[in-house]
């Protein structure tokens, strides 16, 4: 009697996307004005350094919208795969995202430029700070100068508002003008020479 096997199918439940308000803000007044933004952070955080970060993002093609980058971090740090969407708006804004932590990154680079295609590249320095639920980046963007961005990690339970109301609170403290906010990503601007 031939043996009979049952193949059994088990559905996964993606996990839902993690939610962020982020406000994203040139530093017009080059190193010394970061400088003064730097202690500010270092005040009102409690910490004397916060964590200094290495990255390198490469851009791919996401076909049916939003951002796809792999960041290289310096070990021991894992690269991660991180997409995300969020609307081109100056000021608070709600962005979705999922990210994945990677071992070979230069693996993952070689398939998606050959699946996806690459559509550039850019590299940073960022200066990390947690504050509550926030976390602060002081970011030096080789190219391009000098920024501050904001990322309210929202609570399931929270609101749009009330993680709009944390990040202009957060603006005022930094002293960002309205004129310096962003609307896209650091990459839009260093492909748009702006």
């Amino acid at each position: 009697m031939a043996a009979t096997t049952t193949a059994t199918t088990t559905t996964t439940t993606p996990p839902a996307d993690q939610r962020n308000v982020e406000i994203k803000a040139r530093i017009p007044g080059g190193s010394e004005d970061f400088a003064r933004r730097l202690d500010i952070a270092k005040q009102l955080t409690g910490s004397p350094t916060g964590e200094l970060l290495v990255q390198r993002d490469v851009f791919f093609n996401s076909p049916l919208g939003g951002r796809l980058k792999l960041r290289y971090l310096q070990p021991p740090a894992r690269s991660q795969l991180v997409y995300y969407n969020r609307p081109d708006v100056a000021g608070p804004k709600l962005s979705s995202f999922n990210k994945l932590e990677i071992d070979e990154p230069a693996v993952l680079e070689k398939i998606l430029s050959q699946t996806n295609g690459i559509q550039g590249e850019l590299a940073k320095t960022r200066h990390l700070f947690m504050h509550e639920q926030t976390r602060i980046h002081l970011d030096e963007v080789r190219d391009l100068g000098y920024f501050m961005e904001f990322e309210v990690c929202l609570r399931a339970e929270q609101t749009l508002e009330e993680g709009q109301a944390v990040a202009e609170q957060l603006a005022e403290t930094f002293g960002i003008q309205k004129a310096d906010l962003m609307s896209g990503s650091y990459f839009d601007a260093l492909s748009s020479g702006k």
